[in-house]
């Protein structure tokens, strides 16, 4: 890996390479971790689609349009539209992990 002094990455001072960790570490903090399901049968023509955030920045709202995207994109794909039954948010941004379940049919 060369820099634009041409140094090599084992070159590099201790200050730069904290400087690199810490901004890769600031990086994946902000980012965080999300995960979602794909939609599950709850029984006729009822699904569930749940997501999980570790970290990050997202908000609630933010993360539970994420979901609705998602059951909105299942509807359309058998040529139908989502009509949300229910939601639940759990969790506090930045402090515990964050879930959000739907409950949704496709009409």
């Amino acid at each position: 890996m060369r820099f634009k002094d041409s140094k090599t990455l084992l070159e590099l001072s201790v200050k730069q390479l904290a400087l690199i960790v810490t901004t890769l570490c600031i990086a994946a903090f902000v980012t965080g971790c999300v995960t979602m399901t794909d939609p599950v049968s709850m029984g006729e023509n009822r699904y569930l689609v749940t997501l999980n955030a570790r970290g990050g920045f997202q908000s609630d709202g933010e993360l539970l349009s994420r979901s609705i995207t998602k059951a909105n994109e299942f509807c359309q794909a058998k040529g139908l539209r989502a009509e949300i039954a229910d939601t639940k948010n759990t969790g506090v941004q930045m402090w515990t992990p964050q879930n959000n379940q739907v409950i949704f049919s496709c009409i």
